[in-house]
């Protein structure tokens, strides 16, 4: 089973709202899905995004693949650094330590 994680789009017409969801490749954009991980409010300015990120975190180790405006909104939001980070603590080049440090630094550094 192909795992996605992908949007799905809610809201009234011209007024779109997205959640986050962890879903099967082959399931259709607004049908079922296996966990629901965030939302992304487009309309605001700037877009706003709620996620659960030690669930996304999860999902990417276990393999599941984002799409391509899905990997964006992580790549803002530091799911793929913190993903990139644990992975460098599996292979021995980190502490635990270090990533909280690592990725503090970049919070930190991004919401100035």
């Amino acid at each position: 089973m192909s795992v996605k994680i992908r949007l799905k789009r809610i809201g009234k017409k011209h007024k779109p709202i997205y959640h986050i969801v962890v879903a099967d490749s082959r399931s259709p954009r607004n049908g079922k899905f296996i966990e629901k991980i965030g939302s992304y409010n487009p309309n605001t300015n700037p877009p706003s995004t709620v996620l659960k990120m030690n669930n996304a975190v999860s999902w990417l180790i276990k393999g599941a693949q984002p799409t391509d405006t899905v990997r964006s909104i992580f790549s803002k939001n530091g799911v793929l650094l913190k993903k990139h980070l644990l992975e460098g603590v599996k292979r021995g080049g980190l502490s635990d330590e270090e990533v909280h440090k690592k990725f503090n630094f970049w919070k930190n550094k991004n919401l100035s």
